[in-house]
């Protein structure tokens, strides 16, 4: 059975560098109708909606990363590796994604996008850490305070 979740935990991040690079691979025309048209769906402006779409897209890599480290270490939780390999390979990952932009006709790159990749990736990580993490330490420390109650 854990090889099974494992199996799961590095399928989704592979999901999500495969979207990212997908999206990135759109020449500048596409990718500004495809933004265009979700950015007039949420009345929202074009530059914001491609924002919005690098940081839920490097926010959700973040996140699924951190479940794919979970699932390779068995120590502590919070792990310091749990927080930092995450977001080191967002900010990577970010970069190579900008540079594939330059090579696409009508695409540029901003440092801009790296930087929003990388808070991205430390807001997705961060939201593992606390949903999962703690969420579990404190799941555990209930049930023992169950068996302590039945053991008086």
């Amino acid at each position: 059975m854990k090889t099974i979740r494992r199996y799961w935990r590095i399928i989704f991040p592979i999901f999500f560098i495969v979207l990212i690079w997908i999206f990135s691979g759109m020449n500048g025309q596409s990718s500004h109708n495809q933004s265009s048209d979700f950015a007039s769906a949420f009345g929202i402006t074009n530059a914001f909606a491609r924002k919005l779409a690098h940081f839920v897209l490097f926010g959700a890599l973040g996140y699924s990363i951190s479940s794919f480290v979970k699932g390779l270490h068995t120590a502590e939780f919070p792990n310091f590796n749990l927080i930092l390999y995450p977001i080191i390979l967002c900010v990577v990952y970010g970069a190579i994604d900008e540079v594939h932009q330059l090579t696409i006709i009508g695409r540029n790159a901003t440092i801009g996008d790296v930087f929003i990749d990388f808070l991205a990736g430390i807001i997705g990580t961060l939201v593992y850490v606390i949903i999962f993490c703690f969420w579990r330490r404190w799941r555990i420390h209930r049930q023992l305070r169950q068996i302590q109650k039945v053991a008086q």
